[in-house]
């Protein structure tokens, strides 16, 4: 659920890059569209991590002693880290100065800067379902 909202909000993103100079109202109008998927990122965040301290408690320490397990709690708590600190953050900030018809220059320093984060997020991701396909 956290993946699938993270990837539609990646998607929206890039479809923005396309009107950030060229139409500034249009750009906030398609920002305007992922406003409600932070609320299905944190409910996946939340059972993302409930799922993980449910393994524990029912596995105890045959999973926490696992390098892989450990692993990817550290990379779930990144993922929650960077949408926090970094995402919501960056697409106020974009969204502040486009309604501001800012400087060209900083609109899209802001975009590609929110691109990466979500490039970032989308490799986290990757890196989570492979350990937890391929447990070594």
């Amino acid at each position: 659920m956290m993946a699938g909202s993270v990837l539609a909000d990646f998607s929206i993103y890039r479809r923005l890059n396309k009107y950030l100079i060229a139409d500034k109202q249009k750009a906030v109008t398609i920002l305007e569209g992922p406003a409600k998927l932070p609320v299905f990122i944190g409910v996946g965040a939340v059972l993302l991590i409930l799922t993980g301290i449910g393994m524990v408690s029912i596995f105890r320490e045959s999973v926490t002693s696992m390098l892989w397990f450990r692993v990817k709690m550290i990379l779930v708590l990144l993922v929650v880290l960077n949408g926090i600190v970094l995402a919501r953050p960056g697409a106020v900030k974009l969204k502040a100065t486009l309604q501001q018809n800012g400087d060209n220059r900083r609109i899209e320093g802001l975009g590609r800067n929110l691109r990466n984060i979500y490039i970032l997020q989308l490799i986290l991701f990757l890196s989570i379902f492979i350990l937890s396909v391929f447990r070594p």
